[in-house]
Order: structure tokens, then sequence, then C-alpha cells
């Protein structure tokens, strides 16, 4: 049982849930049954709920059934889109669907939110739609500029943990954009808005930001905050061969918050099953 002056945090990420294609859904039915025995305070939910088309309402039907066990066992759930569910970004983005009005409102639809804030432990804890940044001055990213600026002060002073679907770079916060290589420059959100949201973290005393996308584990500490990966309880991506920036793994995260720091673990490496996403495509590609 949590003490009351701590919050257990259980984030779960790229989880991929496709009607009809159930070759993620075994991991989450492990990750459903981990989570009632344990009983976290909150999950947060990190983007790429679904398979990978954000226009797929079938998959959205079969991911919002998925999610509604945690309700069913009375472990509350905090969402935030990804780039699968409600397209890639528009300047940093390679995804031929990009983010848009009408996607972000079926997310919403579906979930419920596409933002959120609560404190709890001594700390204030935000997500935001990681997918509107760099937007090239739509009206939906300067609203939760604005939003992000006045929720971060309003913590006054707490310690702050950030959740995002993208990391914000992948080797050092002054690396440029990458315009040459796509598939890499969609890994992370593009210079300037990395910039801008550095900049609001350090003025308001955030410690942690999470987020997920890469399939991968890494977890680093620069200029006082605490960046952490999350893996993906659905599979690796990427052959072992490829460029990694983190650990090929499978699993969550498991966070402890308590007024005076918080601790975490990564769950799941030893009872999920370690997909290869490259496998199957592979065999799509070949016809078989």
């Amino acid at each position: 049982m949590n003490s009351p002056k701590s919050f257990r945090l259980v984030q779960v990420a790229d989880i991929h849930l496709g009607a009809g294609r159930e070759f993620h859904l075994d991991n989450w039915r492990k990750v459903l049954g981990w989570i009632e025995r344990e009983r976290p305070d909150v999950v947060v939910a990190n983007g790429d709920l679904i398979m990978g088309d954000p226009d797929d309402e079938t998959d959205y039907a079969f991911a919002r059934e998925a999610f509604a066990r945690l309700g069913e066992i009375g472990v509350p759930c905090r969402y935030l889109p990804g780039n699968h569910d409600v397209g890639d970004n528009i300047v940093s983005g390679n995804m031929e669907k990009r983010v848009s009005d009408a996607r972000c409102a079926r997310f919403v639809s579906y979930f419920g939110e596409e933002r959120w804030s609560f404190e709890a432990a001594g700390w204030g804890f935000a997500g935001i739609n990681s997918q509107w940044l760099g937007s090239n001055g739509h009206p939906a990213e300067a609203a939760q500029w604005q939003w992000l600026g006045q929720t971060l002060a309003g913590f006054a002073g707490k310690p702050v943990a950030l959740f995002l679907h993208k990391p914000l770079f992948l080797d050092h916060p002054s690396e440029p954009d990458y315009v040459d290589d796509p598939s890499v420059r969609q890994s992370v959100i593009d210079s300037a808005s990395r910039a801008r949201l550095l900049e609001l973290c350090k003025a308001h005393g955030v410690r942690l930001i999470s987020c997920g996308h890469k399939h991968q584990t890494r977890s680093f500490a620069l200029d006082g905050i605490y960046h952490i990966w999350a893996p993906s309880t659905a599979c690796v991506n990427g052959s072992p061969t490829s460029r990694h920036w983190g650990a090929r793994e499978v699993g969550f995260i498991d966070f402890q918050f308590r007024p005076d720091g918080f601790e975490h673990r990564i769950v799941g490496a030893d009872f999920l099953f370690r997909h290869e996403s490259y496998m199957r495509k592979a065999g799509a590609a070949a016809g078989q």
C-alpha cells in the first residue's frame, strides 16, 4: 500500500493496439494483470495507443475497449497522444499524415483529453500533446504553450514531472534539426520547440521529463533535469544492427514520487514478449 506522502505512477507507452491484429495485445493483457495486482495510484498512457493509422476508427474503438479494463479495476488513467494517434509533427514529422484539429478531436472523443495536470505527493504533474510542437503557428499550439506556462507557474515552486510522447533530443539540446534524414528528424521535437520547452522547464522547476516513442529505454540527467525514455509495451523497433540511442527492450516504468524526490524502475522485461517489429515488417514485405 502506498504511503499518503508518496504517489505511485505507472507509465505505459507505445502500446500499439489494433483490431484484428493481436500481436501486441498479449503484452497489454500481461501489463493489465500486473497493474491489477500492484494497484498504482495512476497510469499514464504516453502515446501511440493505436496500431498505426491515426484515421482508423476501428483501431480507436479497439484500443479504447482495451484500456477500459483500467476503469473496471478502479485505477485511473491519464492519456496523451502520439504520432500514430493524431498524426506526425508538421515541422519535424515524417509520416504522411500530420497532426490536425480533427485528429486531435477524435483522440479526445475516445480518451477524454490531450493534455492534463494535477498535483500529488508534493509534486506537480503535467502532460502535453507533443504532436502540436512545431506546427508553423497553428492556434492549437499557441493555446497549449499558454496553458503550459500557466500550469507550470501554478505549481508554485513544487518539483514538476512533465510527460510527452516524443523525446526532446537524441544527443544534446544543442543538436540541429536533422533536415536531411526524415527518419531521424521525426525521432524528436524540432530545435525551436525544444529550446522554448527547456526554457520553461528550467524556469519552473521541472525535475523530470518522461517520454516514449523510440521503443527504447534510456535515462540520464542534464542541467538539473532527469530525462527518461520509456520502453514500449508492444515491441522493439529496428533490427539489432541498426543505430539505437537506448536499450532495445520492452516494458514500462514504475515511478514512486515523494516530496523529496522520486524513484523509478523498468518493469516487464522478464515477463513480456520481446516482439521484434522488423521481423513482422520483413514478413509482410515478402508477402508472408
